[in-house]
């Protein structure tokens, strides 16, 4: 028995322009009949990012309000593989500002993939890479 997959969440500002981020930067499509103000998965194939509000979350939870008050995500790089990294670019390059994101050039690295980098409208840090 051993991990079968991963998918994470992001507590963000405002999950509608989050919701709109993500489908029109990477083609991540909102559940049907999503609730804004609650908990919405969105999700392309294997890919899925559940986004909610940060102040919806319980009290008790482990990210207390003081956790929003920098940058998100400080630390992680979220990485999520692409069959065409050109074809993603090209979407990304369109779309991300407009949506309230940042996005980095496509470039091949030492490693052997090519990627660029966005910044989602909450700062999350995110790295588009080819499969190979």
């Amino acid at each position: 028995m051993g991990p079968v997959g991963v998918r994470f969440e992001l507590f963000v500002d405002d999950v509608e322009r989050s919701v709109a981020f993500y489908a029109a930067v990477l083609g991540l499509q909102p559940a049907v009949g999503y609730d804004p103000q609650g908990y919405v998965p969105v999700s392309a194939g294997r890919v899925r990012i559940g986004l909610q509000r940060h102040t919806a979350l319980p009290a008790d939870h482990h990210f207390r309000p003081g956790h929003f008050t920098g940058p998100r995500g400080v630390g992680v790089e979220i990485v999520i593989e692409v069959d065409d990294v050109a074809a993603a670019f090209a979407r990304a390059r369109d779309a991300a500002v407009p949506h309230g994101g940042q996005i980095e050039p496509l470039a091949a690295r030492p490693w052997g993939q090519t990627d660029f980098r966005l910044i989602d409208p909450d700062g999350y840090y995110i790295r588009v890479t080819s499969t190979g």
